[in-house]
Parts: C-alpha cells; sequence; structure tokens
C-alpha cells in the first residue's frame, strides 16, 4: 500500500515532486494558475468491452477525459473482450456519444490513438475451438474483428486500419502499432521512419504488450520478449505505453526509464497481481495448495492523464471505480534523455535508502489466532492468521515476506514463508485496510514446538524494510471448532 495518509496525499498534489535520490527532487506546480499544458491525453487499456460489460466505465471514463480538455484518448489494445465487431462497434458508439464528430470541448478536435490487443484479433482461433459446433463457430467467426480487420476498423472508427500507423496531434508524433503486426514489422518501420523523428521532442508509442525487460522488469508476465526493447532502444525521446499485463498502477514498477521511456497502462476492467503471492491472482501449475483467496479486483479500473509542459511531462493515476487518485503523479524531466529519474537502478537505490518500514509499535499489534477455515480449494482445514498493521513510512510497500521459524543457537530454521499482498493492493490511500492478513495452514507449521512469525516489508524492486517479529510461540496439536 501507499505509506502515506489523507492528508500528507492532499498535501503532495499542490506540488507534486519527482524523486532522484541523486539529485534531491524538483517541484512542478499543480494549482490553477500554471501554463496550461502544451499537450494532454487520456491513456487507457485493456477496456474488454462485452454485451454486457465495462459499457458504462468506458463512458464514465471518457467523460472524464473530455472534461480535461485532452487533446487525445490512447487506448493500448484489447477493446473487445471476444474479438467480435459488436463490442468493438459498442465501444465505438460510446466515444461518439462523447466525442461527435470526434469533437470535445468548444468544438475541439480529440484525436483517436487506438490499437488492437491479442483479445482483439487473435484469441478468436482459440475461442472457436472451444465451440461445440462447426455453426457454431462459422458464426462466431462471421461476427470476428479477424476476418476483415480493415472493414471493422472503417466501420467502427472511419479512418483506414493501417498495421502500424503515425499521427501528429498539436505537434507531436504518436505512433500506433497493431498487434501482432509489431511483432515482425516494427523494427524496420522504426528504422524507416527515425529521420522524420525531431530526436529533441518526446514522442508516443503505443502497442499491446509489454516491451521485454522494461517496466515492471524481467518478470513482467506476457511481455514481447524484447521487439519492442530493441526498435525503441535507439530512441531516447521515446515514450511507450502498453497494457496486456493488467498490472495496476499502484505499482511503481510500471513505469521503467533506460535507453527509452516504458510505461504500463493497467486495466480499465480488471487488475491482477504478479505471480507467486499466497493472495494473488493466476497462480502458476506447481503452487502448493493456497491458503487465501484472491481479491477481487473487479473495482480494480486504471487510467491516465498524461500533460505535457516545457520541463515537463505530468502523469496523474486514477481509477474510474471510487474516482480517486492512486498515488503521488510521475513526472519526467525535459528534455526526455538529461535526467532519468525512474531508472531501475534509481528506484532500487531509493529503495535501498529509504525501505518500506514499519510503526515502531508494529510488532505489538501482530495477533496470531488458530481456527478451521477454508482454504482456495475451498476444503475447511486447521489455519493459522497473521494478522498485521501495513507498513507506515518509506517507499511504497509492494507486498510481505511473512515467515514462520525458530531460531536455534547460531541459526534460524524457516518451517515455511510466503508472500502476501495487502488485499486492496489495487487501490488509492482511501481504501486500503487498516491491517493485512497471511494464512497458513496447520500441517505447514510445526506444533508443540517453539516458533516465531517475522514479517518483512518489501517494495516492488524487492528492496526489503526491517523485519518485526511476533513472540515465541507453540501451536496447539489440534484446533477445535
Amino acid at each position: 500500500m501507499f505509506n502515506f495518509n489523507r492528508r500528507d496525499f492532499l498535501k503532495g498534489m499542490a506540488a507534486t515532486a519527482a524523486f532522484s535520490p541523486f539529485g534531491g527532487m524538483k517541484l512542478f506546480a499543480a494549482d490553477e494558475n500554471a501554463a496550461a499544458p502544451k499537450l494532454r491525453f487520456g491513456v487507457v487499456s485493456d477496456v474488454h468491452i462485452t454485451a454486457s460489460h465495462n459499457v458504462e466505465t468506458w463512458e464514465k471514463t471518457i467523460q472524464w477525459f473530455k472534461a480535461q480538455d485532452v487533446d487525445a484518448v490512447l487506448v493500448a489494445g484489447d477493446i473487445a473482450d471476444r474479438g467480435q465487431v459488436s463490442e468493438l462497434k459498442d465501444f465505438a458508439d460510446v466515444w461518439y456519444k462523447v466525442f461527435p464528430d470526434d469533437k470535445g470541448l468548444n468544438g475541439k478536435h480529440v484525436e483517436k490513438i487506438f490499437i488492437f490487443g491479442n483479445h482483439d484479433v487473435a484469441d478468436t482461433r482459440a475461442m472457436k475451438k472451444a465451440m461445440k459446433s462447426e455453426a457454431e463457430r462459422e458464426k462466431f467467426y462471421n461476427g470476428s474483428i479477424l476476418k476483415d480487420m480493415n472493414a471493422a476498423w472503417d466501420l467502427c472508427f472511419h479512418e483506414e486500419f493501417k498495421p502500424i500507423y503515425v499521427k501528429q496531434v498539436k505537434g507531436y508524433t504518436f505512433i500506433g502499432a497493431h498487434y501482432s503486426f509489431y511483432q515482425k514489422q516494427l523494427g524496420a518501420f522504426m528504422e524507416d521512419y527515425k529521420s522524420k523523428i525531431d530526436p529533441n521532442m518526446p514522442f508516443f508509442y503505443t502497442q499491446h504488450q509489454q516491451p521485454g525487460n522494461t517496466n515492471y522488469g524481467p518478470w513482467c508476465w506476457g511481455n514481447d520478449g524484447g521487439i519492442a526493447t530493441r526498435a525503441l532502444s535507439p530512441f531516447p525521446n521515446a515514450i511507450a505505453f502498453t497494457g496486456h499485463s493488467h498490472y495496476p498502477l499502484t505499482d511503481e514498477s510500471g513505469i521503467w526509464q533506460g535507453a527509452f521511456t516504458s510505461i504500463g497502462t493497467a486495466s480499465l476492467r480488471y487488475c491482477i497481481s504478479r505471480y507467486g503471492r499466497e493472495n494473488g491472482n493466476w497462480q502458476m501449475k506447481e503452487q502448493p495448495v493456497l491458503q487465501m483467496m484472491p481479491p477481487n479486483t473487479q473495482e480494480g479500473r486504471h487510467g491516465m492523464l498524461v500533460s505535457v509542459y516545457d520541463d515537463h511531462i505530468n502523469i496523474q493515476r486514477r481509477e474510474f471505480v471510487f474516482d480517486e487518485i492512486l498515488g503521488p503523479d510521475w513526472n519526467l524531466p525535459l528534455p526526455i534523455n538529461k535526467e532519468q529519474p525512474y531508472s531501475r537502478e534509481r528506484k532500487v537505490q531509493e529503495g535501498l535508502k529509504n525501505p518500506p518500514q514499519f510503526a515502531e509499535d508494529a510488532a505489538s499489534q501482530i495477533t496470531v489466532t488458530e481456527a478451521v477455515g477454508p482454504n482456495r480449494s475451498k476444503v475447511e482445514v486447521p489455519q493459522v492468521t497473521v494478522e498485521f498493521p501495513p507498513a507506515a513510512t518509506g517507499v511504497h510497500t509492494y507486498d510481505y515476506e511473512v515467515r514462520a521459524e525458530r531460531p536455534m543457537h547460531d541459526m534460524v530454521r524457516v518451517y515455511s514463508s510466503k508472500r502476501v499482498l495487502p488485499d486492496k493492493f489495487f487501490l488509492g490511500p482511501e481504501h486500503q485496510d487498516k491491517t493485512v492478513k497471511c494464512v497458513f495452514a496447520l500441517s505447514e507449521l510445526p506444533v508443540n514446538a517453539n516458533l516465531r512469525f517475522a514479517i518483512t516489508p518489501i517494495d516492488c524492486f524487492g528492496c526489503a524494510g526491517k523485519t518485526i517479529y511476533t513472540k515465541e510461540m507453540k501451536l496447539k496439536p489440534a484446533i477445535n471448532n
């Protein structure tokens, strides 16, 4: 969770800071008297429109973008959930309801920066195979975007479909690459187009998958294997917006700076967590039976507002269920290659210098309870629940390591170790719970033996804070209902 309270958060909105452990911080005014941005655009991804889901959220989101007087809206793929033209048409109908003839406030043109993701065009094949009859498969294919992408795009957006396209918005370049055309064509396209790119101006790129080994690091699910990383690395002024992973905008590793800048756009439908957490989403097949259900992340519907100024780019992270800010703004100093406050090296150094920390009295607030409860397989088993307050200071805490261990002379024997997320890890500070839970099966732990529980807060980059401990205890060999 974010280690700041509502009062601190509101203070921070007056002047959002871009922190650099090597250069202090630079303050950017955010008041009504500040200069108007040279360019402003909204960003979302993974809208996943179906006949019965997410049309209202999409409308609510772009109504808010319209009220911010945006010049464009970027959607980084997975517009339709099942790859149907009818879903794409529902998405487009809402767009033209809010932006008739692509016009926003005072009749200003608002540009569409939309691209296809895998759900729009590729997953159609797998869905067809799952259908029982040839008649069903034929009907599904006949209604699919994949059958004729050109016709579907023209029908819905009234413009020519191009696998990779370029649009100019108020003098700034946007490049959009549809799935899966960038996998084979992006390198050659960027090589051919490089002479037309002003190296003194930032430009914006979007595709569906994350560029490999950039934002979220090498562990990012579903990244492109480095295709865009190689193609964009010659362009330090490139800023890529990509989706697919559904990782939330509360994950501070969602922004990365290296040879270029890469930013994850989360999802406007639902968020997921990284693999391996006891209460995480999308667990690996080789996981043992987990004791905790994943949190309901349907309320995690995220987007960004990007404002470009003379000396910096401001990125506001927002969720569109409770209409709240998700954390301090990200700020990119300009020129983009002059300073890199979001390089992985700098963020790791920041975490090492100011790691997530518990309050002084946090250890005294840990509780350990024994009861019978359901595991993730919905089987009632004896369980031990460790409950503790969240980390209070330092950099943003992503998750916690909770260990059941026994000090033994000159060593510590670990019986079980789990990583656990705050239940509302995908929401802003107003909706964070006052405690975090970690559940063990009693069968994972020794009984009638001295043990303690150790809890360590960890940030998005693996930097760990100071561990707090329970007193040593003995668990009961049997639990009464």
